[in-house]
């Protein structure tokens, strides 16, 4: 929850340059995501773009089954709001191995929407962007070493005041574990006079804590899918799920581990 509110509050109207780079076009202005419905649907990101079309812009942290549905049903939901207006929408993979699908078929239905894999995206544009916003989600975006992009994000913080300061070093080190750097954020972070003590703030410590278990799933999983395939939909969820504890247990015996069912397998206590 806390990463998707994270993800929804950053990007919109304050993020021009991530708009631009995804749609061709600039931003004219910003649209109720939240529409009438008996099932309260809100959407992550709606703007009108300066050549009159609409972007709808979701975020996604791993493959969901139900995606291409909730995505369809979206696009009714907008149109309806907005007759006559071309619609295009976008679906950012921010995480997870297994690729999130863009259409829906069904007898007499073909329907289909962009996903877009948040490492494709050039980071340079959000990092050269005045908005703070568009310099955080640079941290998704980009398959290289990461030091530089992460360097000049905290370049970009370090002359905000100190509560700005604090809230965009929170925003950092969320998104940060969807990457698994957390660590790395932090010892940039000790390494630059940002005057901002991770370790005796409470809740920065516990993002902390949390950027570091979610790090470490997802390394787990990228290593259990090359040794035995693609995860079944249920193992990927009790990893997620699992404690930290769990998960370190795991990654210690993955490699030696004769199957999937021989790694996730209960061992005895010592």
């Amino acid at each position: 929850m806390t990463l998707d509110i994270t993800l929804r509050t950053l990007t919109g109207p304050g993020t021009p340059a991530l708009i631009r780079m995804l749609a061709g076009a600039g931003v004219a202005g910003s649209l109720p995501t939240e529409f009438p419905d008996a099932r309260d649907r809100r959407v992550d990101t709606l703007v009108r773009l300066d050549d009159g079309r609409i972007l709808h812009l979701e975020w996604q942290a791993r493959a969901d089954p139900a995606m291409p549905r909730r995505m369809l049903w979206y696009w009714l939901l907008i149109t309806e709001a907005h007759p006559g207006v071309p619609v295009e929408q976008v679906v950012i993979q921010a995480g997870g191995a297994a690729p999130i699908a863009g259409r829906l078929e069904a007898p007499g239905l073909s329907f289909a929407y962009r996903v877009v894999d948040s490492r494709s995206l050039d980071p340079a544009p959000l990092l050269a962007s005045p908005a703070v916003e568009d310099n955080l989600l640079a941290i998704l975006c980009g398959r290289d070493h990461l030091t530089p992009t992460v360097r000049a994000i905290l370049a970009r913080l370090a002359p905000l005041d100190e509560r700005a300061r604090r809230d965009a070093l929170t925003r950092l080190l969320i998104l940060a574990g969807l990457r698994g750097v957390t660590r790395q954020v932090l010892e940039e972070v000790r390494a630059m006079p940002l005057q901002v003590d991770v370790e005796s703030d409470p809740y920065l410590a516990g993002l902390v804590d949390r950027g570091r278990v979610q790090g470490e799933a997802a390394a787990l999983l990228r290593v259990a899918e090359r040794r035995f395939g693609p995860l079944p939909a249920d193992v990927r969820e009790r990893i997620a799920a699992a404690d930290p504890e769990t998960v370190e247990g795991w990654l210690d015996r993955v490699l030696d581990a004769a199957s999937l069912e021989d790694l996730l397998a209960a061992r005895p206590a010592n």
